[in-house]
């Protein structure tokens, strides 16, 4: 299998019809792909972003640790609380993970690490990395930090 075959959309349905894709999200929906256009949040087919068969890799090699660990913390079982303390933890290696990859596709295309929250501890205002306030003026979700290449 090619890389490009871990992260191809399933269905057209989830895939990104924007003419041109000018930002990106690394961001879990429970698809195989987590690249997502800033614009429209669908997905993302990495050859259309034309990313190096090692970029792809990585992605994906990140997207399994991450994916798991959201998936432990929806199944609500005994390992919800281990899933969640990695997740949010802006300093735990799926992050920094996820992080690097973000700033590295970021060299091409504005990207950013949409990174886990949990509604139940409220709404942040500032960034969990470098503790600026949140620039709130986003399209999805609640805020972002493009100093650390997260949104929130």
């Amino acid at each position: 299998m090619d890389s490009y075959q871990k992260l191809r959309p399933w269905t057209d349905i989830e895939r990104c019809n924007c003419e041109n894709v000018h930002g990106l999200f690394l961001i879990d929906l429970l698809t195989s792909n987590p690249i997502n256009c800033s614009n429209c949040r669908c997905e993302v087919d990495p050859e259309q972003l034309e990313l190096t068969s090692d970029e792809t890799e990585k992605i994906a090699r990140w997207y399994s640790a991450e994916s798991a660990l959201y998936k432990l913390w929806l199944d609500s079982g005994e390992y919800e609380t281990y899933a969640k303390t990695c997740l949010i933890d802006p300093l735990g290696q799926v992050n920094i993970d996820g992080r690097a990859i973000a700033k590295e596709l970021s060299k091409r295309i504005p990207t950013q690490l949409w990174l886990f929250h949990d509604t139940d501890d409220g709404e942040p205002e500032n960034c969990p990395i470098c503790n600026e306030p949140l620039n709130l003026d986003v399209k999805w979700g609640t805020g972002e930090c493009r100093e650390c290449y997260i949104h929130i």
